[in-house]
Parts: C-alpha cells; sequence; structure tokens
C-alpha cells in the first residue's frame, strides 16, 4: 500500500495526498487498509490509460466494498487541468471542502502522489483560505519532498486562488 501523507493544516477534517494504490489482486486489501485508516473520499486524478496500465480498472468496485467513496478526475500526467474543466474543479473542490467540513477524510492521488494529487490537494486548502504559497509548503511537509512537478502546476494553484484559473 502506498504511503499516506497527511497534510497537518489547522483545519476540521484530514487531508492527504498518495501514489496510487497497489492494482490487480491487492486492490481491494488496499483499498480496505486504506478505509480502516479512516478514509471516506478518494480522489483519483489518473487518466483512463494509466488506470489501466496499473491495474486499476476494479478501482470503483474495490472501493465501494471497502466503504470508500471513489471520485475519478482525471488530469494529464504533469499536467493542470483544461480550461474546459475548470467549473468542474470548482464543484470537485467544493465538494472535498465539505467532506472535510464534515471531518471526514479526504485522500488525492495520482501516479506518484507528487504533482496532480498535491494540485488537487492544494485547491481545497486554498478554497478553505490557505494561501497558494502556504498550501504548497504545508503539502511539502507532508510528503517529504518537492511538489508538484513543475512550475506550471504551481502557477495554477496562484491563478486558481485568483479565481482566474
Amino acid at each position: 500500500m502506498a504511503q499516506v501523507h497527511v497534510i497537518d493544516w489547522p483545519g476540521p477534517g484530514r487531508l492527504a495526498t498518495m501514489a496510487h494504490p497497489p492494482g490487480g489482486r491487492e486492490l481491494p486489501a488496499a483499498m480496505a487498509r486504506l478505509s480502516g485508516a479512516g478514509a471516506r473520499v478518494l480522489v483519483s486524478a489518473l487518466c483512463d490509460d494509466e488506470v489501466a496500465e496499473l491495474a486499476l480498472t476494479g478501482a470503483p468496485a474495490a472501493a465501494a466494498a471497502a466503504g470508500l467513496e471513489l471520485i475519478r478526475f482525471p488530469i494529464v500526467d504533469r499536467g493542470v487541468p483544461e480550461p474546459g474543466r475548470w467549473r468542474a474543479v470548482d464543484r470537485l473542490v467544493d465538494r472535498l471542502v465539505a467532506e472535510l467540513r464534515a471531518d471526514r477524510f479526504v485522500v488525492t492521488h495520482c501516479w506518484a502522489g507528487i504533482g496532480r494529487s498535491s494540485l488537487l490537494a492544494g485547491a481545497t486548502l486554498v478554497r478553505l483560505g490557505v494561501p497558494p504559497d502556504q498550501a504548497w509548503q504545508l503539502i511539502r511537509s507532508a510528503r517529504g519532498l518537492p511538489v508538484p512537478d513543475n512550475r506550471d502546476q504551481e502557477a495554477w494553484l496562484h491563478r486558481f486562488a485568483a479565481g482566474t484559473a
């Protein structure tokens, strides 16, 4: 099971990032462990080709069986949400904020748990009132390594905070 990196922030609920869970036969047990750790919502930023390559096509059923809600929000590796999806990002972030305010545990994941998962966690923190630079620092501290993948992702979070993403 990929390590879950809980972000230390002064609000309700818990927010974390992680790399993709193991696929194939290991997937149901991985989802059960995640649920057992208290997670209630798992957001996957993987694209369809990555889901297939990682043998995660059974993730919706495995998550449901474990009591997790799986939300798929594909973003191209090392990318940012496309302009046509910004309203969808707003809806997703509003949903994640509501989950955290209800004191639930939300986990975002992508391939390595560095770029896209951090981007979604960062947008959630920003919507909760955390400035973008502080959001990146909180995620870096939790992850224990530099995030996000590139300057485009870092700049996107600033645009999101300004309402121009």
